[in-house]
């Protein structure tokens, strides 16, 4: 973190993500005095774990740590306040919006870009073994099983993306997912023309096995309920978000807890808005993030001129 101010801001952004940062820079770009608050020691959310992003638009290959810090130093540049902590609550009141952080922050609006976290693999031997063979980067810990038997579970882009990553460190990497993928065509097409990927289809986790390390999964087949044991030396879990989101009224979020808006961004609270992977609706693709938080930042502008 870079700086700790206290005061009343034009646009306060909860969220230190792509999203986050995008919408910062927009709004001091429209000369609003900008204050962004971050919880986390490093900047780009889920994005900073990814080594080359796919489907954002730059010159050459592109690492999610790489984005971040551009990002961050754009909004340093433009006099954007960079606030550490991590948010508890929002409120509004008789003096516009206070966003409480182990102190209270004040401002005319808010965009909330607080992004999601991966959801935790909910198995028994999962959280015992967690770090000790359970990742969910393949680009911070692939390497430490290098020439050996993995496991990715899921069936998305992200659990494809990881896959992809393994591929080329591993001996094998076996994709464990319930339904068919859901992931990008292009993502499935590659790993099926690998010799080192399995699928193993219709299946989900029912326990991790290993004393001190992971040493493989017992799987269940969800049509049949046969059961099978699988040897491997990491799992790689990749089962969905959780948008964080706990700290917002409970009127602006759905049933899964993300953000509902309008197709401008706005909540149901007067001059709250957000983006990115807390907001209902959300694609899911970093060059969606990075429109929506200029969209949500642009309408955040118009709301306060009037």
């Amino acid at each position: 973190m870079v700086s700790r101010r206290h005061g009343r801001y034009d646009v306060l952004v909860i969220g230190g993500g792509v999203s986050g940062l995008t919408a910062a820079q927009h709004a001091a770009r429209s000369g609003l005095s900008t204050a962004l608050i971050e919880g986390e020691p490093l900047f780009g959310g889920q994005i900073a774990t990814v080594e080359q992003l796919d489907g954002y638009p730059a010159v050459g290959a592109l690492s999610g740590v790489d984005l971040a810090v551009d990002l961050v130093e754009r909004c340093r540049a433009l006099g954007v306040a960079v606030l550490e902590g991590a948010v508890e609550a929002l409120s509004v009141g008789d003096g516009g919006l206070a966003v409480i952080a182990g102190e209270r922050h004040r401002a005319r609006a808010v965009v909330v870009a607080s992004g999601a976290r991966l959801r935790q693999l909910e198995a028994p031997g999962a959280s015992e073994l967690l770090g000790r063979g359970i990742s969910q980067c393949a680009w911070c810990d692939g390497h430490l099983y290098r020439g050996e038997d993995v496991a990715v579970i899921g069936g998305g882009d992200a659990a494809a993306q990881e896959a992809l990553v393994l591929a080329g460190l591993c001996r094998r990497v076996y994709v464990v997912a319930r339904s068919p993928l859901r992931a990008k065509p292009d993502y499935v097409n590659r790993l099926s023309r690998l010799d080192n990927v399995e699928f193993v289809w219709s299946s989900v986790v029912e326990e991790v096995l290993g004393s001190g390390a992971v040493e493989g999964v017992r799987l269940r087949g969800v049509r049949d309920g046969s059961v099978r044991e699988l040897a491997c030396k990491a799992v790689f879990p990749f089962i969905g978000s959780i948008p964080n989101s706990e700290f917002l009224p409970s009127e602006v979020r759905d049933e899964s807890g993300y953000v509902v808006t309008d197709t401008e961004y706005a909540t149901s609270l007067a001059g709250v808005f957000a983006a990115g992977a807390v907001r209902h609706g959300y694609g899911g693709h970093v060059a969606e993030a990075v429109g929506e938080a200029v969209s949500a930042a642009s309408a955040a502008a118009r709301y306060l001129r009037g």
